[in-house]
């Protein structure tokens, strides 16, 4: 029997070499000659490559960079040192620290029925009578009142009237417990369940809705935030300060070196090996570069020989300068460096073509720097340190619960604090501006042709006035102070003064007085933000920031003073 033949066949890529001098060997290919040797030396004398001191190129760098831990934050500019825990974002310290706000009822309700949620181990008719004593101790209350307003919340009174009977106010509760109230009748066993679940859950609301800090970052006449954070490196105490951050990502370029006298933060020192990289420098690139080759086809997304700049134009003659010629001067180490560190190159060598070996140094200018701190006191540029923050990463934001414009208003020489928003009882955003007047009817002409004395036009009472006074007795400089509008009814007797409804304004706060150079001519717009992240160890972190933003120009509330109504009303 014949056995079944198969057969292979496949086909197989060999090089061909024109036949030359030595044979058809690859030997003159590799050799690479030159058949014009003098045309090159021309091109580079050209381009002044004979001048060249650096001829060589980077083939190896070593660098050494020392580290300390950020472990000290102080909120404002005389607020206690506090420690700074690694991990926690450093926008949950500045922006949700200082005195305990008062919560929305819609979130002390929530925090009541979780109390009264945590009991059910008790007997139902024990829970019952819980629960009617907690909620008569408790209550939740109603929504604030606002002078001026009929029925400023009305959603938040629905809901208030809906929980009244069903939910105990969860802050007034825990002051009550941590007081020592007990409900009455409990014994043995129920006493204990009460006990273990009231402590459960007064661990649970400190950390949900107690501020990490007791001392705000706030700077209510600056309308900003102020802290600073401490290191200490190498034996020397290190204290970074921001003096102008206005709410967002905290970045290092936030923060400036403070070497006055008294202003360290007593950073303890954590001691830790240096981070040491070999590596090969890569050159750095960026979109558009032009190319280094001469007959190399460039990319067309970025034109830079059509880019029309005049002699004033200077920012645009420098960047077309840098990318024609300092463009490929520039080359890349990467370096793993820890986060919430401050970091210093102790060391840096670079080892070229030829093998020498170069100790580079930092690159000193009192005139310009980067990626530099500048000194708090000269503005000038500071040591050479790079911070790398802890900074909340991928945060939710909502929408701002509570925003006030401030704008000047020339016509009326004042400044105007708007409340736009606020925050509901509901804990959602409630506009003011639809809000309903409780004043009396304005005056009106008796007849056709008549006019009535106004003594001043209605203004809204949303519309907080900011006053300017003296910045100090008998100076020329001003600074505004949070004022009131005069209310009367129509026989002349003086009404209660209309008040700020949000916590921006701080309406508790007696006195309140804001720079006059914070609110420019374009006005600004404060907001308070409600954020949520996680820290390093999978915390959640949820607090309202405040968020400062420019405004649109200035406002116009119409106010004016000792005019004639015409019949329809207006002023003439």
């Amino acid at each position: 029997m014949t056995e079944d033949a198969s057969f292979a066949h496949f086909h197989r890529l060999e090089p061909l070499v024109r036949p030359g001098g030595s044979g058809g060997l690859l030997d003159e290919a590799l050799r690479a000659e030159v058949c014009d040797p003098l045309f090159m030396m021309t091109r580079q004398w050209q381009l002044a490559e004979f001048h060249g001191e650096d001829g060589g190129s980077p083939v190896s760098a070593h660098v050494t960079i020392a580290g300390a831990p950020v472990n000290r934050f102080r909120p404002s500019d005389d607020g206690a040192p506090v420690p700074l825990e690694a991990g926690v974002p450093l926008e949950y310290l500045v922006e949700a620290g200082g005195p305990e706000q008062e919560l929305p009822l819609r979130t002390a309700a929530r925090a009541g029925l979780r109390f009264l949620s945590s009991l059910r181990a008790l007997p139902t008719p024990i829970l019952d009578r819980v629960t009617r004593e907690a909620v008569a101790e408790c209550p939740l209350g109603q929504p604030r009142q606002i002078e001026g307003v009929r029925d400023p919340d009305p959603a938040g009174r629905t809901l208030c009237e809906a929980l009244a009977n069903r939910a105990p106010h969860g802050a007034a509760l825990a002051r009550r417990l941590a007081a020592g109230w007990r409900p009455t009748g409990l014994t043995g066993e129920d006493a204990r369940t009460f006990e273990e679940a009231a402590d459960r859950w007064r661990q649970w609301f400190t950390a949900e809705h107690t501020p990490p800090i007791p001392s705000s970052s706030w700077v209510r006449d600056r309308l900003e935030h102020r802290f600073s954070v401490g290191a200490s490196l190498e034996g020397e105490q290190i204290v970074l300060t921001a003096p102008e951050y206005t709410g967002g990502r905290a970045e290092g370029y936030h923060l400036d070196i403070d070497r006055r006298e008294g202003r360290a933060l007593g950073a303890p020192a954590v001691a830790g090996p240096p981070a040491e990289r070999t590596t090969l420098p890569t050159r750095a690139t960026y979109p558009g570069m032009p190319a280094e080759r001469w007959w190399e086809f460039e990319d067309s997304t970025v034109n830079l020989p059509a880019i029309g700049a005049g002699p004033p134009d200077l920012a645009r003659l420098l960047i077309v300068e840098f990318a024609n010629v300092y463009g490929n001067d520039h080359w890349v180490i990467p370096v793993d460096l820890g986060i919430g560190m401050v970091h210093r190159i102790t060391d840096f060598s670079v080892t070229d073509t030829f093998g020498d070996v170069l100790e580079i140094g930092p690159a000193d200018d009192d005139g310009w720097s980067m990626f530099r701190p500048a000194d708090t006191e000269t503005g000038k540029p500071g040591p050479h340190l790079l911070p790398l923050l802890t900074a909340a990463a991928d945060r939710i934001e909502g929408s701002p619960v509570e925003e006030v414009l401030f704008a000047r208003d020339e016509m009326a020489n004042l400044a105007w604090a708007v409340e736009r928003v606020v925050q509901s009882a509901t804990g959602a955003p409630r506009l003011r501006s639809g809000e309903v007047a409780d004043d009396d009817p304005s005056p009106t002409a008796p007849a056709q042709g008549a006019l009535v004395y106004g003594l001043m036009t209605p203004v809204p009472a949303h519309w907080i006035p900011l006053v300017p006074v003296p910045l100090v007795p008998g100076s020329e400089a001003i600074r505004f102070r949070r004022g009131q509008i005069p209310r009367f009814t129509v026989d002349g007797t003086r009404r209660p003064q209309a008040r700020a409804a949000g916590q921006l304004l701080e309406p508790d706060t007696e006195r309140v007085y804001i720079r006059e150079e914070e609110i420019p001519r374009s006005g600004l717009t404060v907001t308070r933000t409600p954020v949520a992240t996680r820290g390093r160890d999978g915390t959640v972190h949820c607090w309202a920031g405040r968020r400062v933003h420019v405004a649109r120009g200035e406002a116009s509330s119409r106010l004016a003073f000792d005019g004639a109504l015409t019949p329809s009303g207006g002023q003439r």
